[in-house]
């Protein structure tokens, strides 16, 4: 362990002594390092934030279409589900989106009942105020209240043909999940009407809990068969979904990477392979005073993993900085898609050690055996040639 410990003390040292070319090589090592890394952790995130708003919609979503297209439902058709077998309960919902010009993107009116305070059907955890108790009253994401400007007391304009509808803002609230409240507003169901321009007796979806999850198969047949036409939307299909479509998107990024992680490997190998005369006259001197072959190769391993070290510890917080504190720009769009309309928010980290640790020997790993032959070819050198400065 000493003799290990003084040849980590030495190969640091000589990394020191060759500073710029240590630096060249971290500085390389940490950009391809950081741009997997910002590509897997927008993933895992994203991946997450979706995760947690498909495990809070109910168990089936049924929507009218109407030239392909979601449409307006009549409140009476819930009557007529209510009936069938595995069916616990149908919920008109309200709800839609408004498009807001200072933001340039749309946020989500929702139309819900009064409470006194968040039920397990909202799941959102109030940080001021309180949620609307009588037309008129509005309370908002934090995040998009951080946004627009708004406190609790202030009142929120919405443009309605022509004219500007006015709402008491009475609560912000705040949520595991950044997306649930970027862009989340929360009204009394006729208020929400007023602000959507929904008629009365008309839903925007029917929400259905069933006894069982395993029924959605059964009662999607039964749905069809009532309401020919209809879109029934399952809860865990839509969560695959989501899986499938960021595991796809950050699979494609990360392979567009790849041709900077071999442009890297390669520049790595002529650096390492590039031993200047000072480099010779010190592992001749070396071996001149006892170092053997297998320790000044073991001294040419140090300085590499010291490297490798380094440049991935260095990547991996760069690649944290620019996902979770700079929301990922540029690289974001690749994921969200460019044509997505919506608020800026913060993601949440969503870090899995495994797939973390997984990276870094992606990356590390082949930096060190591209290391392995110039550190061979290295101590290999003829003390006495190497002293006297030929190749």
């Amino acid at each position: 362990m000493r003799r290990q410990l003084a040849l980590l003390d030495f190969a640091l040292g000589s990394l020191r002594r060759r500073g710029q070319k240590s630096l060249a090589l971290v500085l390389g090592l940490a950009f391809v390092v950081g741009l997997f890394a910002s590509a897997l952790f927008l993933t895992d995130a994203l991946e997450r934030e979706h995760a947690l708003s498909a495990d809070r919609m109910p168990d089936l979503t049924v929507q009218r279409l109407v030239a392909g297209r979601p449409a307006l439902i009549d409140e009476s058709v819930a009557a007529e589900l209510r009936d069938i077998p595995a069916v616990r309960s149908v919920e008109p919902r309200v709800w839609g989106y408004y498009f807001f010009r200072a933001l340039e993107a749309n946020v989500t009116i929702v139309g819900v009942a009064p409470v006194e305070s968040p039920d397990e059907s909202l799941e959102v955890v109030l940080e001021r105020g309180r949620l609307p108790r009588r037309d008129g009253e509005v309370a908002i994401g934090a995040a998009l209240a951080e946004l627009l400007g708004l406190r609790v007391g202030d009142e929120l304009g919405v443009p309605i043909d022509g004219e500007v509808l006015f709402s008491d803002v009475v609560g912000t609230f705040g949520d595991a999940s950044a997306l649930r409240t970027a862009d989340l507003v929360i009204a009394t169901p006729a208020h929400a009407r007023t602000l959507l321009g929904v008629p009365e007796g008309m839903a925007t979806d029917l929400a259905i809990d069933l006894t069982t999850q395993d029924e959605a198969g059964v009662v999607t047949e039964h749905i069809d068969a009532r309401l020919p036409g209809a879109r029934v939307l399952d809860k865990r299909l839509l969560r695959r979904t989501y899986e499938l479509t960021f595991d796809t998107r950050g699979g494609l990024l990360a392979a567009m990477l790849i041709p900077a992680l071999a442009a890297f490997l390669l520049l790595a190998w002529e650096r390492l392979t590039g031993l200047g005369d000072a480099e010779r006259r010190e592992i001749g001197v070396l071996k001149a005073v006892g170092f053997g072959t297998a320790d000044v190769l073991a001294a040419r391993m140090w300085e590499s993993l010291a490297i490798a070290f380094s440049g991935a510890v260095l990547g991996v917080v760069a690649a944290y900085v620019y996902v979770f504190v700079f929301r990922a720009p540029g690289m974001a769009n690749a994921l969200l898609g460019w044509s997505a309309i919506h608020p800026p928010f913060a993601l949440a980290p969503a870090l899995d050690a495994t797939q973390a640790l997984s990276l870094v020997a992606l990356v590390v790993v082949p930096f060190v055996a591209v290391s392995i032959v110039p550190a061979w070819r290295a101590a290999m050198i003829d003390p006495d040639r190497a002293m006297r400065g030929a190749s």
